[in-house]
């Protein structure tokens, strides 16, 4: 028992803490060594998206001509939620910026610009691909110079153009209460011949691979059966001859996504070109007599990736957000933990409360487990005379053991069971934790203004570590003296690797450690008290 304890102990911390170390060992980030030059290039031309041959549509893709410089003119668009700018060049984006995220806690006045990540300039770029032929960018005119739309209200940004022959009538519909954007594309043939090719709608990223704590960035692909598709850097493409649920590019906080209509006929690409470059192309299938018109029609998401927000699109976005092997009990944690933030108007607090509750609800489980192993405790010297006289005899030695533990109704894993069975709900928190976009720049008290990060002074970390030293310390052992030495450094080993952990994860871990010693206390001493 004393070494399956022991055992016990550190594998479900080391589950907890280090699994996503071994993650992220197991698809490490890729060198960023052409990071610099990828994004300096991207700078340089930020408005020519080209979209990727698409494998079922199209066969081979000869090499474009060298489009002629076109006059670019840009129109603005605000809505209570963001800032944005649409270019006249295929109506692609060349800022999105979001009012309620700011780019930087030292800067609060600025929102995040997420057409430097998950929607780089010239994302949303509309596309003609004649069957056979090459994809040309088109060119369009806005009927307006700028959109302004209020809180209740909508607004319509308008752009008509023409390429290869055809006539393209681009429409985004802005509401002041969404991130979603409708989005409406006609196109007419206006020649005296049929048309066959595809319309290309197309976003890219400034991301792909892992980032620093290990989750996904690029390109992922949500199907219409259920599946969710992540591309990992070192894959170059990825496609598909149906229409997905929807397709996108994400980094830990943030997402850009198509949601095309049900009813459409489309085909989709994925691809990674450098780990800091990735697209995502979607494409319509189209066929036209002289004179016929054909709409496409699909929704377009670029914002935050908040729980409870993406869950009410109602259109699976939800899936985005990593939230591990235990996401069954992460989501419902995620959920509590923004009711408590509703009433409480603190993060930190919110955290608190949380622990709490899960301390109350495991605390039969803790008795139990406390309560086995001071019985272990108290029965070790007989446990010790028993291995010493049996310890050339297992079979004996075994036997012995089970009617010593039967005789004083002892239960040799009593004490490891309920550790192990809470590991999940751990884990579970932990994740939450660490990806809730809630949690960026939520500030709690005096010096910790970022849950999201560590703490700036280490000040919660090194008392986190004196609580567990001090739990431990307080918790019965039936280990032999030479291996509790051992085991006192593991409150060290974990404050150094708290160090640079979110603070709000710290917080918790922390605040669980309190409430164990409290409750060990209270157990440890009520019998004592109904003896007296």
């Amino acid at each position: 028992m004393d070494k399956r304890l022991i055992y016990a102990i550190v594998l479900s911390m080391g589950v907890m803490l280090g699994y996503p170390y071994v993650l992220n060992w197991i698809n490490p980030p890729k060198p960023k060594t052409e990071t610099a030059a990828t994004e300096k290039k991207t700078e340089a031309v930020p408005s020519e998206i080209a979209p990727g041959t698409i494998a079922p549509s199209v066969q081979a893709e000869p090499k474009a001509a060298p489009e002629k410089p076109v006059k670019e003119t840009l129109t603005t668009v605000e809505t209570p939620l963001i800032k944005a700018a649409f270019s006249s060049v295929g109506g692609g984006l060349k800022r999105w910026e979001l009012k309620k995220y700011e780019a930087s806690i030292k800067d609060r006045s600025r929102g995040v610009n997420l057409a430097e990540s998950v929607a780089r300039m010239g994302s949303l770029s509309t596309f003609i691909r004649p069957a056979g032929g090459a994809a040309e960018n088109v060119v369009l005119e806005a009927a307006s110079t700028g959109v302004v739309v209020e809180p209740q209200g909508a607004g319509v940004l308008a752009y008509s153009g023409s390429a290869k022959g055809l006539r393209v009538d681009k429409k985004y519909k802005f509401t002041g209460e969404s991130y979603l954007v409708d989005t409406e594309i006609t196109v007419t043939n206006t020649t005296g011949a049929p048309f066959q090719g595809s319309l290309e709608t197309v976003l890219a990223a400034n991301v792909a691979g892992k980032d620093a704590s290990g989750y996904h960035t690029g390109p992922l692909v949500s199907t219409t059966k259920g599946k969710l598709l992540r591309q990992a850097a070192d894959e170059a493409q990825k496609t598909g001859a149906e229409p997905p649920r929807w397709i996108g590019l994400e980094s830990k906080y943030f997402l850009s996504a198509i949601i095309p209509s049900s009813e459409s006929a489309l085909n989709w690409l994925t691809e990674v070109s450098s780990s800091a470059s990735s697209k995502a192309t979607l494409s319509a299938q189209i066929s036209l007599a002289p004179g016929e018109t054909k709409t496409v029609a699909f929704k377009t998401f670029i914002g935050p990736k908040e729980y409870d927000l993406l869950l009410s699109y109602k259109a699976g976005l939800e899936e985005a957000i990593e939230f591990g092997w235990f996401a069954v009990i992460a989501k419902p944690f995620l959920v509590v933990l923004n009711f408590l933030e509703r009433y409480v108007g603190n993060y930190g607090i919110a955290i608190i409360i949380l622990t709490f509750m899960t301390k109350v609800v495991f605390y039969p489980l803790t008795k139990h487990s406390l309560k086995s192993m001071k019985e272990l405790q108290n029965i070790q010297p007989q446990l010790a005379a028993i291995k010493e006289k049996y310890k050339d005899n297992k079979e004996k030695l075994n036997k012995e053991l089970m009617e010593l533990y039967k005789r004083y109704k002892v239960n040799p894993v009593g004490g490891c069971l309920p550790m192990i069975l809470q590991i999940p709900v751990f884990i579970g928190l932990y994740e939450v934790l660490y990806v809730a976009i809630e949690l960026r720049h939520a500030p709690f008290f005096f010096w910790i203004t970022d849950l999201s990060d560590k703490d700036p002074y280490y000040i919660s970390p090194i008392i986190m570590g004196a609580t567990m030293f001090l739990q431990q310390k307080m918790t019965p052992t039936t280990v032999d003296p030479a291996q509790a030495k051992i085991m006192l450094i593991m409150p060290v080993v974990f404050t150094f690797m708290f160090l640079s952990f979110p603070s709000g994860l710290v917080i918790y871990w922390l605040v669980n450690n309190v409430l164990s010693i409290a409750q060990q206390y209270y157990i440890q001493r009520t019998p004592a008290k109904a003896k007296a």
